[in-house]
């Protein structure tokens, strides 16, 4: 239950402005909630039962992240070796509530990440996820406002947090024409070479991804693994989708709020020429 209990420190505490951008553990082996839409079922649950308000419900799933419970999991009792949860806690709006003093509120958990070794860009500098962490990294690379799929152009988006934890999942493992290789959870948001955010998971030999520099590059090999460990990921303070495409591996991928909160809208880099129409 060690990740929840950080969470819930985080959540007690606060993280001042001046401070290191927020680490948020991630609740993998306790409560692993895999996609958008369990976490958002969690969340109408925890309102439903009078353990949220709506007003909490609403700023969890514009963040992408659900309501986690002491000693509760959705998985119960098919639970992994380690973990405390001792009881099932539902991801469902439509499943019967628990007692209010039958089950303690910690604090909140997002989806999704990179492999460690993985190199994102802050200040324009390619580096791992861990290591921009422990040194203070406040900032990240991501395509700015007037970005397009032909003339991508980069700024620096403050960091809400950074997300970690224990996990085991499949990982797709990514090489590209040019040597580039991205190790990514199964669902985490990829550009494409046509500029849509696509899912790891669908991608296969041919396709296309695009390249930091613009370029499209082809996906000479797609590798499964599992990966148990820790994995990492950022979450911008920025709600702007185009700001939360990041510089991965010197590939463009989405920013952890693709996986979540944005899970179900389609999104697509535009055109030069189709910016400029827009602007009409």
């Amino acid at each position: 239950m060690r990740a929840l209990l950080v969470v819930a420190v985080l959540a007690v505490t606060g993280v001042s402005s001046t401070a290191m951008a927020q680490h948020t553990a991630r609740c993998t082996l306790d409560d692993q909630l895999t996609t958008a839409a369990l976490g958002a079922g969690r969340n109408a649950w925890a309102r439903k039962c009078g353990f949220i308000t709506a007003a909490k419900e609403a700023v969890l799933n514009e963040e992408g992240e659900y309501q986690v419970f002491l000693q509760g999991c959705y998985s119960y009792p098919n639970v992994v070796a380690g973990s405390s949860c001792t009881r099932y806690v539902p991801a469902s709006e439509s499943e019967a509530c628990i007692p209010l003093d039958q089950l303690a509120k910690l604090g909140s958990c997002p989806v999704g990440c990179f492999t460690p070794t993985q190199k994102v860009a802050f200040n324009g500098k390619r580096t791992e996820i861990p290591e921009a962490y422990r040194a203070g990294e406040r900032t990240v690379t991501a395509l700015s406002q007037n970005a397009t799929l032909d003339a991508p152009a980069f700024g620096e988006q403050s960091i809400r947090t950074y997300v970690s934890g224990d996990t085991d999942e499949d990982v797709f493992a990514l090489k590209t024409a040019d040597g580039r290789i991205i190790e990514v959870t199964a669902d985490h948001p990829l550009v494409d070479g046509e500029g849509n955010i696509v899912k790891a998971k669908t991608l296969k030999l041919g396709d296309k991804l695009l390249a930091s520099n613009g370029k499209q590059v082809p996906i000479t090999e797609v590798t499964v693994f599992r990966f148990k460990g820790y994995v990492w990921n950022v979450q911008p303070v920025s709600h702007e989708k185009i700001e939360n495409i990041l510089d991965v591996e010197g590939l463009l991928t989405g920013s952890i709020r693709f996986q979540n909160e944005w899970a179900d809208i389609h999104y697509r880099l535009g055109l030069r020429d189709e910016a400029n129409v827009q602007g009409l």
